[in-house]
């Protein structure tokens, strides 16, 4: 039973694939759609909606203690082009020269996309609070970015966790990973080939307790944000990337160990774009 959700729910999903059998998939979407609009006005339940706080986890301080290395990020102030120059020379890139990123440029990339920004005082009743560069609904932070590294300087191969209160990579399995991305990507081989690739995971777990059901589709909204991030940060470093949906979901799971409430949202590879690449 490939899936972990299929572990878990498999008798009620069949259930309903039963119940939706003689639907069109836009029907199926459009039904779907409604479940999970979950809003005081079409619910009703005004008082669901009343909270005094709910729980609230940065990141996986396990994960982080029992990574094999941690590696800071290098971060300085770096030169900027102009965005609108940025946006006309982005394309998605497949076609990338085995060439080395430089650790200055990753560590830009990660940390100006996923990094802290600021620290406030007073939210959630804290004392401090930690908000990143990129969009999260409600500050939950419940995004988590997964880095598999191929070729980077100074940095061995590798899977890695981006803890971005430390702004560190935390190193959870070690070697040569392409294979592994390349099974991930059983149609997109290219993915293979990239410098270093992002994974990023929501842990509903984490922004549900506020927002309900309607989390999952504010999840997406998050995650793109955070790609275009990355995508904008690392042309301005003069390296290609392609955005990749195209996954075995149940594949990603295994490699990082997911529970049922975390969800492989997408993946994005990076590299300088081969001298050949063209246009189309």
């Amino acid at each position: 039973m490939d899936g972990v959700r299929l572990k878990y729910y498999n008798k009620k999903i069949q259930q309903l694939k039963e119940l939706l059998a003689n639907c069109s998939d836009l029907e199926q979407v459009s039904i779907l759609h409604e479940i999970i609009d979950d809003t005081p006005y079409k619910t009703k339940n005004y008082m669901k909606y009343m909270h005094k706080g709910y729980y609230i986890k940065h990141n996986k301080e396990e994960l982080i203690d029992n990574s094999l290395k941690q590696i800071k990020l290098q971060v300085n102030d770096f030169p900027s082009k102009n965005i609108v120059e940025i946006i006309k020379n982005r394309y998605s890139v497949r076609d990338y020269e085995n060439r080395e990123v430089s650790f200055e440029a990753f560590s830009q990339i990660i940390h100006y996309s996923f990094g802290v920004k600021h620290v406030a005082e007073g939210v959630y009743d804290r004392k401090s609070y930690l908000f990143k560069y990129t969009n999260s609904q409600g500050g939950l932070n419940y995004l988590d970015l997964y880095i598999i590294v191929n070729n980077v300087e100074g940095v061995e191969q590798g899977l890695y966790y981006y803890d971005f209160i430390g702004n560190k990579i935390c190193q959870i399995d070690n070697g040569n990973m392409r294979g592994i991305i390349k099974e991930i990507h059983f149609q997109n081989e290219f993915t293979a080939y990239s410098s270093f690739l992002c994974i990023v995971v929501a842990d509903l777990r984490r922004v549900v307790p506020k927002y309900y059901k309607r989390a999952y589709r504010f999840a997406h909204v998050d995650a793109g944000i955070l790609l275009a991030y990355l995508q904008l940060l690392a042309e301005n470093n003069g390296i290609s990337s392609c955005i990749v949906a195209g996954f075995l979901e149940h594949k990603i799971e295994t490699l990082l160990n997911l529970s049922k409430d975390e969800y492989p949202i997408a993946t994005i590879g990076f590299g300088y774009k081969s001298r050949s690449f063209n246009v189309v």
